[in-house]
């Protein structure tokens, strides 16, 4: 398979990920925050969840990822985000230090779940929370992606885990489900000239590990449909896991 340089990556990736208000809604509901309260965004990417969330709630928050590129980003978006290189397998903080860890779309990025969780369960404090967000197998099928570049979806299935495989592996480590929350499945979106750019570009990462044909045939379909003006679709969604640590 081929690899994604996310430092290249990094100067498009604002183009495709912004916080989603769902999300973050889920955070705010979910999770008890005041200005003492400590939050890990794990592979916090450019900083999108962080910025909004400090802004927001004026917690502490803290961001590793592995791409120093992301995190340079960071820091021109919000200087009061703290950011350390690292990886969700070995967290660069010290035990029980966090009341709260979350993860966007990074956990199919992640080679050994067990000792993620094990980390988690480090950094966390008893009764600490944390969020996955992801998608399920149903919902990588779902996507308009999946339509225009079909090999994207066998790909990405080799990467994500199944919500259930999640689950198992978060008790097997010291976690409990809280719930498994669906957000924004269905919700109609309107693709026009700014997602073409973007494909363009190949500002996906699932974009970069189909071969060059696959890519270009996806291409021409999404343009051939795109000419006559914008063409709506509807989102595939994704799942949040939240999860507990037992005290």
């Amino acid at each position: 398979m081929k690899k994604v340089n996310y430092n290249d990556i990094s100067r498009i990736y604002d183009d495709v990920r912004e916080e989603e208000r769902a999300i973050v809604n889920s955070f705010l509901n979910e999770v008890e925050i005041t200005d003492t309260t400590k939050i890990l965004d794990v592979g916090c990417g450019t900083g999108n969840y962080t910025n909004i969330l400090e802004k927001i709630t004026n917690a502490k928050i803290y961001g590793i990822d592995a791409s120093e590129g992301m995190l340079e980003k960071v820091k021109e978006k919000n200087k009061n985000i703290i950011t350390k290189v690292g990886l969700a397998t070995d967290i660069p903080f010290e035990d029980c230090a966090f009341n709260f860890v979350y993860m966007t779309d990074v956990i199919h990025h992640v080679t050994d779940i067990n000792k993620m969780f094990l980390e988690f369960n480090r950094i966390l404090v008893n009764g600490g929370k944390v969020c996955i967000s992801t998608q399920s197998y149903r919902q990588i099928d779902l996507r308009y992606m999946s339509e225009f570049f079909p090999s994207t979806a066998a790909v990405d299935k080799t990467r994500y885990q199944d919500i259930e495989e999640i689950i198992k592996l978060a008790r097997e480590n010291g976690f409990r489900l809280i719930k498994n929350q669906i957000i924004d499945e269905g919700k109609e979106v309107e693709l026009g000239s700014d997602y073409l750019e973007l494909l363009e570009k190949r500002g996906y990462s699932m974009l970069h590990l189909i071969t060059d044909e696959d890519y270009k045939d996806g291409l021409n379909r999404v343009k051939n449909e795109i000419k006559e003006g914008s063409i709506k679709r509807k989102s595939a969604g994704g799942t949040l896991v939240w999860l507990v640590k037992n005290k």
